[in-house]
């Protein structure tokens, strides 16, 4: 039997049945094995922690580690407090407010540790309620919020103490993490989170844990709110979001969740209530950012949302259809598509020579062959426009442009792209990452459209860096201050080039997966003078794109550990 022939090197199905062998043997899996090697490439070593214990800062703040108690099991607090005085930066102080109808036992021998410190609150004021008491503990400069069952490597306060040298003013700092049983067992599920990014936050709180507050802007959001419980983190993290823009993320994995049967990292049906409670956060907080309604559904996976956003007024919307050289019946077929929409105050604008839609109502025919999309644009009415071409084969949705529309109308976003696939129900687009695969690449490319992928991508609302131009809504104000498309630019290229003009005019680029659309494969994405493009962008991609992380490799659509 020639294995190789049967299961190729390198092949998914020769992954598949490795992954099988190995957890019937008992051994660690693939995914398994490859974190572990991506921990020894990124996390340091004996000579590099001892470095860090030797390290003098310029700001040597003290961080004031906040933890309510409630029946805590001992091993779990044992655990805590070691890796607290383990950790190479030393200015801290613990502060423990326990709820439980008794006081702890075990408490005295933590207390030899002056940085330590413990009060009895007398009855359970539930989980907001006891964090406060713990905060009322607090004198340091900043505020690290944990749960009693967490855990730090030993180099956590370190990395956070390096961002507040190296931010001035920062005000709120999240980090990575991944998830553990105890330091026994290895470690498993890590999350590599993008920079700050607003419309992932409405989608879902991916930011969960480590945080870090200015005592400053804790004091200014009045601590926690009880009526928040369950998903209290996520309030308190949307409304810091609200106070400051001095937000940092370390793209490095700072915090252990501890799985066991109560946590909701290792049972999600633990407390259900929590995601109804999550609801409510995203509705509180989008009113207040944006003084807009919404609605907030069930995502498809716990801790998910679908948000959508309601339209305000009701703006014009253009929809420039570029049929070119289709037959009429061909044309008429994407024209019944794109009216399938339920929102009315819409103009068509049929961008061919021959005016084959002329005669259909609703259409601004073209009065002559325009030779480009900005040319087309300056003859359009609406405050918005999407520009659809012979691509095009089915719109999932009858309210999309009111899904587009709800989102677009915030004047700090310029592009709301949306997520195609074929007809063989693959993907087609779900936004771009910058920099993968030369100047750019389709994240997801070639998975099936609706499967459960890294942070959901396919599924919820998100920040991206870039979108294809097509088939998405844009604002026609934030189009004009960048002076519109680059025509010298063509295939992918455009479509990266007005982004990051967007991106540096301080604009969002969102991508709303909820609206799918089916295309032919995408015929105009071919990548063009990479390495000239790459100069012409220099300083966006040395920053790298925000919402993707570090640690995830450039060289794969699919998503996986960057490790040599």
């Amino acid at each position: 039997m020639n294995l190789e022939k049967i299961l190729p090197i390198n092949s998914k199905r020769r992954e598949f049945v490795k992954n099988i062998y190995l957890k019937v043997k008992g051994n660690k899996t693939s995914e398994e094995i490859k974190y572990e090697k991506w921990i020894k490439e990124n996390e340091p070593n004996r000579e590099e922690l001892e470095k860090q214990r030797n390290t003098k800062f310029a700001i040597n703040p003290k961080i004031s580690i906040v933890v309510p108690l409630y029946n805590t099991p001992e091993k779990f607090l044992d655990e805590l407090v070691n890796s607290l005085k383990k950790q190479t930066y030393p200015n801290w102080e613990l502060c423990l407010a326990d709820g439980s109808l008794e006081p702890i036992k075990y408490i005295d021998k933590y207390l030899k540790d002056k940085r330590i410190k413990y009060s009895i609150i007398g009855e359970n004021k539930g989980i907001s309620g006891n964090t406060n008491e713990a905060l009322k503990l607090a004198t340091g400069d900043f505020i690290g919020l944990l749960d009693h069952d967490d855990l730090l490597p030993i180099f956590s306060l370190y990395e956070v103490v390096k961002a507040i040298n190296e931010n001035n003013g920062v005000e709120f700092i999240y980090t990575d993490e991944d998830r553990l049983e105890d330091f026994t067992n290895p470690r498993y599920g890590v999350f590599f989170k993008p920079d700050f990014s607003p419309y992932t936050l409405n989608s879902a709180n991916y930011i969960c844990h480590f945080s870090i507050l200015k005592k400053e802007l804790m004091d200014k959001l009045g601590g926690f709110r009880s009526e928040y419980d369950g998903s209290q983190d996520f309030d308190i993290v949307a409304r810091a979001s609200e106070e400051t823009k001095n937000i940092v993320h370390i793209p490095k994995v700072l915090y252990h969740w501890r799985v066991h049967q109560n946590s909701t990292a290792g049972n999600s049906d633990s407390k259900p209530y929590a995601f109804e409670v999550g609801k409510k956060v995203i509705k509180d907080h989008i009113k207040r950012m944006y003084n807009t309604e919404v609605e907030v559904l069930d995502g498809l996976t716990p801790g998910s949302y679908e948000v959508k956003y309601k339209v305000k007024e009701k703006p014009k919307v253009s929809i420039l259809l570029d049929i070119e050289g289709l037959k009429e019946q061909q044309a008429k077929e994407i024209l019944k598509e794109v009216k399938k929409s339920t929102y009315t105050n819409y103009e068509i604008i049929s961008i061919s020579e021959e005016n084959i839609l002329n005669l259909e109502n609703n259409i601004k025919p073209a009065k002559h062959k325009f030779k480009t999309y900005n040319e087309a644009i300056k003859s359009i009415n609406g405050e918005y426009f999407i520009i659809f071409d012979k691509n095009l084969l089915a719109i999932d949705k009858e309210d999309y442009i009111q899904d587009l529309l709800g989102i677009c109308q915030d004047e700090n976003v310029a592009v709301v792209g949306t997520k195609l696939y074929n007809e063989q129900n693959l993907v087609e687009h779900s936004g771009i990452i910058i920099g993968m695969n030369g100047i750019g690449d389709f994240i997801y490319k070639n998975a099936p459209k609706n499967i459960g992928t890294y942070m959901q991508r396919l599924l919820i609302i998100h920040n991206v860096t870039c979108a294809y131009i097509k088939y998405t809504m844009i604002s026609k104000k934030a189009y004009e201050e960048v002076n519109g498309f680059d025509e010298m630019e063509k295939g992918l290229n455009a479509s990266i080039d007005f982004c990051l003009k967007q991106i540096e005019n301080k604009k969002q680029i969102v991508l709303n997966p909820t609206i799918a659309i089916k295309v032919k494969k995408l015929s105009d994405i071919e990548k063009q003078n990479e390495e000239e493009f790459i100069k012409k962008w220099k300083n966006q991609y040395e920053i790298g794109d925000k919402f993707f992380s570090p640690n995830l490799s450039k060289k794969d659509t699919g998503v996986s550990f960057n490790i040599k």
